[in-house]
């Protein structure tokens, strides 16, 4: 019994850590940090802008706005909470905007509006700017490093078909032509007929 629990605990420790590893591997591999190091989230950020400078964070969102500098990027994103990959989630809820400056130059034309980006940089001070004529407070990350999730592209689902070991009989389209080339069969009895036939003669 006490080796059947020792194997029991090996098995268990084996999956939490192959879990855990999982889970580390789905976070884009320029926005890893250690474990021992503590990211401050978006809202303590907002609320205690002084107090988190110089502490690292990872954010994501969607850009808003991109600025080409001489020696640096500026990309202005409407912040959204994130799974456990880093990815944004985008809904119809925000908790406000931040920037992110990037060392380098990011070309605008796939940096886009629009595009969901995940950012991991140092909190810098905050800078004041406006949406139209609204003036509001930008949390700051420098010297980030950013990671471009890709596009959703539409799939094929024809190519679905094929793992399917029922098609094309599990198929709407297969039936329906099928009814449409076999209607079907509803069997009538002769003798009615034949005096369908003869009553008809005789009128």
């Amino acid at each position: 019994m006490l080796l059947l629990n020792k194997s029991l605990a090996k098995v268990v420790t084996s999956i939490s850590l192959l879990v855990g590893l999982a889970a580390c591997s789905t976070v884009p591999e320029n926005l890893r940090v250690a474990d021992n190091v503590r990211l401050v989230n978006y809202d303590q950020a907002n609320k205690q802008a002084q107090a988190v400078v110089g502490e690292q964070a990872r954010w994501g969102g969607v850009i808003v706005a991109v600025k080409n500098l001489p020696k640096q990027t500026m990309l202005e994103l409407v912040h959204y909470d994130a799974y456990s990959s880093s990815k944004p989630k985008v809904t119809d809820k925000s908790k406000g905007r931040f920037r992110v400056y990037v060392e380098q130059f990011l070309e605008p034309g796939i940096y886009k509006s629009g595009r969901l980006v995940s950012a991991l940089g140092t909190i810098s001070k905050p800078e004041q700017g406006k949406v139209g004529d609204y003036e509001i407070s930008y949390p700051v990350l420098k010297q980030a490093q950013v990671y471009i999730w890709p596009e959703a592209k539409e799939t094929d689902n024809r190519a679905d078909l094929w793992r399917d070991p029922f098609w094309p009989y599990s198929s709407r389209w297969y039936w329906q032509r099928y009814h449409y080339l076999h209607p079907y069969y509803i069997p009538v009895d002769k003798r009615k007929r034949t005096r369908t036939k003869k009553s008809s003669t005789r009128d």
